[in-house]
């Protein structure tokens, strides 16, 4: 008898250990991927592939690093998207098969765009289903009432997130005004940077 009950006991506990490995594994929420149109042209972080835009105009540039195919699983954010000699944002992409892949078929995992209150105050992007550039701290809570605001009163530079599940959208504001904004989708990192 006792027998049998320490081995009830035993497999109770694998087959609780089992159920937590299998809840977490199916239960980890995958989100949903922000909706980004630069110029028009949707583009997806974590799907859309630099080719995917060339039918828009768009073409890549590595600003001479010479970068025109990824190794095996790994990954640059040395290349920008421009269209019409003007950079429009900077890409991280990921090359995560088991062989070399053209940078124009790798998956662009992160899109940041820059200087948002300067140089580029003028690129016609949609976030979410509003152009965010120019708007301060106000006009993004209102844009996007999800948004968790930085509220550290001692610093003039503050990062404001958006998140869903493996995705994030980050707002970076100085004194108030919309700098820069990242678009991520998660990736792993272990693989080789180039």
């Amino acid at each position: 008898m006792e027998k049998e009950m320490n081995y009830i006991k035993k497999l109770t506990a694998v087959l609780t250990m089992l159920l937590v490995v299998l809840c977490t594994g199916c239960g980890a929420e995958k989100g949903t991927p922000p909706e980004l149109l630069v110029d028009g042209t949707s583009l997806i972080v974590g799907e859309s592939m630099p080719v995917d835009l060339t039918q828009q105009g768009f073409e890549t540039n590595d600003l001479g690093a010479m970068i025109l195919e990824l190794p095996d699983r790994s990954w640059t954010s040395a290349i920008f998207l421009e269209k019409d000699g003007k950079n429009y944002c900077s890409l991280t992409l990921v090359n995560d098969s088991k062989e070399s892949k053209n940078v124009y078929s790798c998956v662009i995992e992160e899109v940041g765009f820059f200087s948002l209150d300067g140089e580029n105050a003028d690129l016609n992007i949609t976030l979410n289903g509003a152009n965010p550039i120019g708007m301060t701290e106000e006009e993004l809570k209102a844009a996007y009432p999800e948004l968790e605001m930085d509220d550290d009163e001692s610093s003039e530079w503050k990062f404001h997130n958006l998140d869903s599940g493996s995705y994030s959208i980050s707002f970076q504001c100085h004194n108030g005004v919309l700098t820069d904004i990242d678009v991520r989708h998660e990736f792993s990192k272990s693989y080789e940077a180039k």
